[in-house]
């Protein structure tokens, strides 16, 4: 937990870079922890990023201003549905892991909600986004994400794996 910690403090710090009308942010770098995220009015996050180089490492996790589950030690977690929505896009329904203020999107074992999440993103201008924790309030937040293609792609390049999206 402490590793997605430091990365929300350093993204919430980072100017948008990348492409010219791209609301992205990046920390890190070419073999070290790194990753893009974008922030939205409510002051939630969204990043996707690596806690350390090498293939399968990238996770794409909402950060919320409220907790969202029970806070559990960084290696365990909590699954719970999520509902998700790109520009005026149908919506759909995934189940991602929740810790704490966290909802990660991954791609390990037989789940692939960081794929289906990045497909969607990477040509989206804003993506909405309804956590719904058991024993916990609907959580609603809204971000910007032009230029995610490019952040994506540099997520993947900085992190050392292979880029999904070709």
């Amino acid at each position: 937990m402490r590793y997605w910690v430091f990365g929300v403090a350093v993204a919430a710090m980072s100017v948008g870079a990348g492409a010219q009308n791209s609301a992205w942010g990046f920390f890190g770098g070419p073999g070290q922890a790194s990753g893009a995220g974008v922030q939205a009015a409510d002051g939630s996050q969204l990043l996707i990023k690596c806690d350390k180089p090498g293939k399968k490492q990238v996770f794409a996790v909402v950060v919320a201003t409220t907790n969202q589950a029970r806070p559990l030690p960084s290696n365990q977690y909590e699954s719970f549905p999520v509902t998700l929505r790109m520009d005026d896009k149908p919506t759909w329904d995934d189940n991602w892991r929740f810790n704490d203020k966290f909802a990660m999107a991954v791609d390990q074992g037989n789940t692939r909600s960081l794929s289906r999440l990045l497909e969607q993103l990477a040509d989206a201008k804003t993506v909405e986004v309804r956590l719904k924790p058991i024993e916990h309030s609907i959580y609603n937040t809204k971000f910007d994400v032009a230029g995610a293609r490019e952040a994506i792609a540099k997520v993947y390049s900085d992190c050392g794996d292979k880029n999904p999206l070709g």
